[in-house]
C-alpha cells in the first residue's frame, strides 16, 4: 500500500473548525470536541493534521494520573518534567502562552467519566491561562460526559462530528493508497462494505493487494473478489459484501 495522507471531507471539517475557533469572542471558549464512531479514522486524521500545522498531538491513556498527563504534555513540548506537578504545569502554560500551539488530545474519553473530571479540569486551566486551543478527540458519547460539568462545557466553542466516509472519500483514498488499479465498480463495493470507516477501507485495500499479487492481477474488478470478505473488522468479524456478517 502506498504511503501518504488523503484529505477527506472530515479533514476539511477540522480546518474549518480551527478557523472559526481562532476568531472566537471569548478567550476561554477554546475547547473543541471532535467526536465520531470507532474506525472512521479519528486518530490518523488528527495526528496528521497536528503535524501539518505545528500542533501538539498527544494520545491520552487509561492509566494516566494528573501528574502523568502533565509529564506527557511537557515531554511533547520538549520541557522538563522535574519538580512538583504544579511546576510542570507552570512550564507548560508559560510555553504555550508564547507559542500558542494548539493541543490535540486523542482518546480524550480517558480525561473524564461520570464521576470525575480532574484531568479535564487541568486541561481547562491550561487553556484558560494561555488562551491556546485544545481539541479533544473522543467517541460519540464524550460530549455527553463533558456536559455533566457546566464549568467545562461552557468553554466548548464547537463540536465537530466526523462523518462516515463518502463515496468521493473512498475513491480518493483508493486512488492514493492502492498499489493495484481498482475498477469503479469495485471501489463502489468497497464503499458499501467498509460502512464509511477508514479502518475497514484500508483493510480492504490491503486484502485486495495481497490477492492481486498472488494472482498477478494488474487490475481488480468485482468479479475477481466475488464471495470474498473485503473488510476485516478489528473485532475479528468479517464484513462481507453488503455489510452483513
Amino acid at each position: 500500500m502506498k504511503k501518504g495522507f488523503v484529505q477527506t471531507e472530515n479533514f476539511r471539517l477540522l480546518k474549518e473548525a480551527e478557523k472559526i475557533v481562532a476568531r472566537r469572542g471569548a478567550r476561554e471558549a477554546s475547547l473543541v470536541i471532535i467526536q465520531g464512531k470507532y474506525g472512521v479514522g479519528k486518530s490518523e486524521l488528527t495526528e496528521r493534521w497536528a503535524s501539518e500545522n505545528g500542533h501538539v498531538f498527544i494520545r491520552a491513556k487509561k492509566v494516566w494520573t494528573n501528574r502523568a498527563m502533565l509529564e506527557d504534555i511537557a515531554a511533547a513540548l520538549g520541557l522538563s518534567v522535574r519538580g512538583m506537578a504544579k511546576d510542570v504545569e507552570n512550564r507548560i502554560t508559560a510555553h504555550l502562552a508564547v507559542s500558542m500551539q494548539a493541543l490535540i488530545i486523542d482518546e480524550a474519553d480517558y480525561l473524564a467519566d461520570m464521576s470525575s473530571a480532574s484531568k479535564l479540569e487541568t486541561i481547562r486551566d491550561i487553556s484558560d491561562v494561555t488562551g491556546t486551543m485544545v481539541f479533544l478527540v473522543g467517541m460519540e458519547n464524550f460530549p455527553a460526559i463533558v456536559q455533566r460539568y457546566d464549568h467545562i462545557a461552557s468553554r466548548v466553542a464547537r463540536i465537530v462530528q466526523l462523518h462516515p466516509l463518502s463515496l468521493a472519500d473512498v475513491q480518493a483514498t483508493c486512488k492514493a493508497k492502492s498499489d493495484v488499479q481498482l475498477t469503479s465498480a469495485l471501489v463502489e463495493q468497497i464503499h458499501r462494505d467498509c460502512m464509511g470507516r477508514m479502518r475497514l477501507l484500508l483493510n480492504a485495500i490491503a486484502n485486495i493487494e495481497v490477492w492481486a499479487e498472488a494472482n498477478d492481477w494488474a487490475q481488480v474488478d468485482v468479479t475477481h473478489v466475488k464471495g470474498k470478505a473485503l473488510c476485516t473488522d478489528f473485532t475479528g468479524h468479517l464484513v462481507k459484501r453488503g455489510g452483513k456478517t
